[in-house]
């Protein structure tokens, strides 16, 4: 049986925010940190699931010490309103649901973070992306790291709670680029669109054929600025690479130190990206891109800057950072936003939610007294 708990109205200080780190005690799997909601209506059921990343220590597996990441583990949250949220205890140990590869030098054998989530043909598909023991030199220092030579995975379920990785190959999605491309150092939090009628991402005749995956990287030639790069696929399975969709913005832009993560949405049979910037001050926020195809990518015309941003200077949760946006359209026409706030110390990360101006997704209110 699966306990709710719902807890009283929030001031302001706490609107928008739904759970974070160390709620269930120390023996959690999450009790250090949380990041990256990835919210899925149950098909044929009221309740909605949230997977997510995080981790219970300072530390990866092996030891491994993060290099200002939140990945580790994935776990998963359950709710009957996509509001009030309980964690469920998964089959790993401390509750997750999915960790590290165990033994062997796989590309997941270090940390593991969940990016997408989808229901389809009877299974639950998890792409997620991890990070092995390989040393990688990079920045100026260039100091040796490990774990940041991440490649995107996937892995299925037929409850969505006991993940399998003999379901599939173990073998990465994608690889990395050649010496001197874009995304030569890692492609990571890898989110994807299924084939759907609407799909318009090659020859129409294909349209019920091909899935869209958007992925991230840093490109080596302009560190420490990320971009974000397009694949195709015909199956989920295997992937190629179909260029560069979105790149830092221009000098005294909101998103000129990078693009990173998003959540491409089909609406109204254009495409919409909800994606994460930061400018030069590390000041993160999430702004909007539109494209016809999936491919060929432009910031929107109708803004100016991000549409959604931290409240800075304010004594709230999330004055620090909003970053990796999840959107969902509601049955009546509007749409929510889970994202991840962190505090002006960027020390402490949580789960919020805001709510569009109706069917206007450009425009955004944090979430209050629930």
């Amino acid at each position: 049986m699966i306990f709710y708990v719902f807890f009283p109205p929030i001031g302001p200080r706490l609107a928008g925010r739904l759970f974070g780190p160390g709620e269930e005690g120390e023996d959690w799997w999450d009790h250090k940190c949380v990041f990256h909601p990835v919210v899925v209506r149950e098909p044929s059921s009221s309740t909605w699931r949230m997977y997510y990343y995080g981790r219970d220590g300072d530390n990866w597996s092996s030891g491994v010490r993060p290099a200002l990441l939140s990945t580790g583990r994935v776990g998963l949250a359950l709710s009957e309103d996509g509001v009030h949220w309980s964690r469920h205890r998964g089959p790993l140990p401390q509750g997750a649901i999915l960790d590290p590869e165990e033994g062997g030098d796989t590309f997941d054998s270090v940390h593991v973070g969940c990016s997408d989530v989808l229901f389809h043909d009877g299974q639950w598909w998890m792409f997620y992306f991890g990070g092995s023991a390989e040393k990688m030199e990079i920045g100026p220092s260039n100091k040796a790291l490990q774990g940041l030579r991440m490649l995107p995975g996937l892995v299925k379920s037929a409850d969505g709670v006991v993940f399998d990785r003999a379901l599939f190959t173990g073998n990465p999605l994608l690889n990395v680029g050649l010496q001197n491309e874009w995304d030569e150092l890692f492609i990571a939090w890898p989110r994807v669109l299924p084939p759907s009628s609407r799909h318009r991402c090659q020859d129409p005749s294909d349209e019920d054929k091909t899935w869209l995956m958007t992925y991230s990287s840093i490109e080596k030639q302009t560190l420490p600025f990320s971009s974000i790069g397009v694949a195709l696929s015909a199956d989920g399975h295997k992937w190629f690479k179909a260029g560069k969709a979105l790149t830092r913005g221009a000098p005294g832009s909101w998103d000129e130190g990078g693009v990173g993560r998003r959540h491409v949405l089909l609406i109204d049979n254009e495409y919409f990206m909800f994606y994460e910037g930061v400018n030069n001050k590390g000041i993160h926020g999430i702004g909007l891109a539109i494209s016809p195809d999936g491919i060929h990518w432009e910031r929107d015309p109708l803004c100016q800057g991000p549409i959604f941003s931290a409240r800075v200077g304010e004594e709230v949760w999330d004055n620090g950072t909003v970053a990796a946006p999840h959107v969902l359209q509601m049955d009546d026409g509007s749409f929510r936003m889970y994202y991840v706030g962190t505090n002006d110390t960027k020390t402490e990360s949580a789960m919020g939610m805001a709510i569009s101006k109706g069917k206007n997704f450009r425009t955004w209110t944090r979430i209050q007294n629930w």
